[in-house]
Order: structure tokens, then sequence, then C-alpha cells
């Protein structure tokens, strides 16, 4: 499968197969959709190598997103009333995904997955602001996925801005990052609305597949009203890297301890 040259691209109607009712409780041991997750895992493979995290849905390689009713209004992708901030995936994270995939089993108008360029946010950026996006004096905090069971927060010192030798790279989350000094407070501020003012919408279908180049984009979702009746919005998701790392890594789950 080939990823195109921009930071998303969406394959139409790729998986055709049923579809059961939108679970109601998450439960990383029952796969309500067991033909999607094949699927899934096959597209995530033609791209790089399909990997899961310990922390979060117990290093399930393909992990399902619907709304629960407990973490409605939470940051994290089971929430549904509450806008989901613009971040990288795993922001923190030493081994962050290149890629989010996301296959779309039953989709909801009012939920759009949201996404800004690095390219169109860099263009509205002032000069000095850029020159200290590209320092270390910013920190950003564990996401709250990472701890349902009760692992501890960490602070994580992060860079934004990397001009790497094939473009530019940001790491980002609008929630959980912070300046450590006073100038890193002024150009996050500035950060934060250049993503604002560049962030773009797609809605997905039914059998749509969604790749978000997780260097070059940061990602969201707007809110929407969960009916919890199995017809609700229903993705799955497949966190997807070049090559597996050579630490931390047990099988395809990543291990790391921050």
């Amino acid at each position: 499968m080939r990823v195109g040259d921009s930071p998303v691209t969406v394959f139409p109607n790729y998986f055709t197969g049923h579809v059961p009712s939108t679970p109601l409780v998450l439960d990383s041991n029952v796969d309500a959709c067991p033909a999607a997750t094949r699927a899934l895992l096959h597209f995530a493979d033609d791209i790089g190598r399909a990997v899961g995290y310990d922390r979060e849905q117990g290093g399930a390689l393909i992990q399902d997103i619907f709304p629960v009713r407990a973490s409605e209004h939470h940051q994290v992708s089971t929430s549904s009333k509450v806008m989901l901030g613009s971040h990288t995936e795993t922001a923190f994270h030493p081994h962050k995904p290149r890629y989010v995939v996301l296959m779309c089993l039953r989709g909801d108008p009012p939920a759009a997955t949201t996404y800004a360029d690095v390219y169109d946010i860099i263009d509205r950026l002032s000069i000095e602001s850029l020159a200290v996006l590209q320092s270390s004096e910013f920190v950003t905090t564990i996401d709250p996925s990472f701890m349902s069971n009760g692992e501890p927060d960490a602070r994580v010192t992060v860079t934004p801005l990397t001009a790497t030798p094939n473009g530019w790279m940001l790491v980002y989350d609008q929630l959980l990052m912070t300046g450590t000094t006073a100038r890193a407070i002024t150009a996050l501020v500035e950060l934060h609305r250049a993503v604002q003012s560049s962030t773009k919408h797609v809605v997905l279908q039914r059998g749509d597949v969604l790749v978000i180049d997780n260097h070059r984009a940061v990602h969201g979702r707007t809110p929407f009203t969960p009916r919890y009746d199995g017809t609700d919005r229903w993705l799955k998701r497949s966190l997807v890297v070049r090559a597996l790392p050579t630490t931390d890594v047990v099988g395809r789950v990543l291990q790391t301890r921050l």
C-alpha cells in the first residue's frame, strides 16, 4: 500500500465486510469485529509494522475507538462530548508511531477528524518563534490513556519542531505541552494559534481508511453526541512504525518506562 505525499491520505471503502453493533464496553480481550481487525492489520503491515503500547489497551496492535460513557468529557480517544485537542500521537514517547491509521466501521457526520500540516503551521509562525520552537525548552506530560490503571505521570522534555533531511517534523500536544522559559511560553501561544488556523476536517464514511503522517501532522476530533444504542461511531486504530525499535519492545509491544 502506497501512502501519498499528503500528511493525510484517505482510502475510500477499503473495508466492505459485515459490521455488528457498536460495542458499549471497551475490553481489549474481546474483538467484536475480527474481520476488520485482520483487514486493518494487513493494511498497517503493508506500510510498516503495527505496534502496541503495553500501557494502552493492554498492548493491542489494533485498538477499538468508540464512545464510552465514563469518558465522555475526557481527553482520550473514547470521549465524545468534548473537542479532542490537536496532538501528535504519543508526543511524550521516545518511540512514536510514524503513522496513525484509522479504519471507520461506522461513521457519524458531526464527528470529524481534525488535522493540521506542519508546513501550513510554519507559514504562520514568526521567525523568532520558529527558532525557539526548535529548542528543548518545552515539556509534555503522559497521555491519560497511558495512566488508566494508575500508572504514574511524568514530565518529558520535547522539541516541537525539528528540521530533518526529509523535511520538518512536529511534536505537539495542545493540552499537555508547556514552555519552561518565558520565550518558550510565548512561542507556544503562537504555535497554538498557528495550529488552530491551519486545522482542516475530514469526516470518515463506513469502510474508509485514513492514514495520518504522525511526523508531519497533528490530529484531533470534533465533539459529537453518542446514543449508546449500537449505532455510534466506531473506528479501529493501528499505530505503525517504519521499523521496530531495537530496545523496549517484546514482540510488537513497546514497554518503555518513562
